[in-house]
């Protein structure tokens, strides 16, 4: 008989964990209200009835050794079919011809003085998958909502329905650390079929950079995630990894702001997907990744689709750096927890 690798090991490890944690998920109450609804119809749609637990010790010793956790069964069918529902609401809203941002984490093809991109750290907007368009750029070739990269970057700021999601995940985030956990961004991911692109190996230290590192991400896994529609990818243990390169804002002529990936304290690798386990989700499952784990997924080659929804939380106690390519409108702060909560 075979015996497991340790990567093997340490996520069977990590599934067992998650499946011996009580069901802590919220329950959300009815489908996506219509964007017609006042704010007080709008919530009455939607309520609790548990409270998610914070993070068992196990779990967190499992996090630190690891670079990642698994919780199963953490959010309820009618949660993610809400989040589902509300995000297909926004894309059918939007107007295709107000964008033509292009979502690509290929640096040869990615647009480093994206404006539309860089403005977008405390607002709601759209970007597009690289095969939207036709070759001319001139129409979608595919119905909008296959189109749609990600939705980004201050869903929970802007929006009701992701609102009390994301402050829902106050205990989640409590255990993570941190003295002052603060949500940073949120994420939409639709990774469609036919045009759910690939995301390369990446640290998410490398984007949202605090001194010191502080950054976790909280992926709900939105739609059941397997190899064919494009699962999460991890190396276990990789978040003793340095962090490689950094994203940020640099100044160029007639005051214009472009981004550029720079190398961090001169230790530039290409990430290697070595040692990489799929981590394979089903609906409602929550993935929680340090900001230095390597991860990555591949391109969605099924006929399903694998969206997902991504909070990254960052220590308030920490530096925020000025050069992070997400920055709010000047004289805005990040909100807390406790201010989500306040304006629900």
């Amino acid at each position: 008989k075979l015996s497991a690798s340790p990567m093997e090991l340490s996520f069977r490890l990590a599934t067992r964990l998650a499946r011996s944690r009580p069901n802590g998920g919220i329950l959300f109450r009815g489908t996506g209200p219509s964007l017609g609804s006042s704010g007080r119809e709008q919530r009455k749609m939607f309520s609790s009835v548990a409270s998610p637990k914070s993070l068992t010790e196990e779990e967190q010793d499992f996090l630190k050794t690891n670079g990642y956790l698994v919780i199963r069964d953490f959010a309820s069918k009618d949660t993610c079919e809400a989040l589902r529902s509300r995000i297909n609401q926004l894309i059918d809203e939007f107007d295709p011809s107000s964008s033509t941002s292009v979502f690509t984490t290929h640096d040869s093809k990615r647009d480093f003085e994206d404006k539309y991109f860089l403005e977008s750290g405390d607002k709601v907007r759209f970007f597009w998958e690289p095969d939207a368009f036709n070759e001319e750029g001139t129409s979608l070739q595919f119905p909008k909502r296959e189109c749609i990269n990600k939705v980004g970057h201050a869903l929970h700021v802007h929006d009701h329905v992701f609102r009390e999601y994301c402050s829902s995940l106050e205990s989640i985030a409590g255990g993570l650390g941190m003295k002052e956990p603060v949500p940073l961004q949120s994420m939409y991911i639709c990774k469609s079929p036919r045009t759910g692109g690939e995301v390369g190996p990446h640290q998410d230290s490398t984007f949202l950079y605090t001194d010191p590192p502080s950054v976790h991400g909280v992926w709900l896994s939105v739609d059941q995630a397997d190899t064919d529609n494009g699962c999460l990818w991890i190396i276990p243990g990789s978040h003793s990894t340095p962090i490689q390169k950094r994203l940020v804002r640099k100044e160029k002529d007639e005051g214009n702001t472009a981004l550029e990936l720079v190398p961090f304290e001169q230790t530039v690798e290409e990430l290697s997907t070595r040692g990489g386990v799929a981590v394979p989700t089903e609906q409602g499952d929550l993935v929680i990744l340090h900001g230095q784990v390597v991860h990555w997924s591949e391109k969605n080659l099924s006929g399903k689709s694998r969206h997902a929804l991504m909070l990254h939380v960052v220590d308030g106690g920490c530096e925020w750096s000025t050069s992070n390519w997400l920055q709010y409108t000047e004289g805005s702060s990040f909100p807390t927890f406790r201010e989500l909560s306040n304006t629900m």
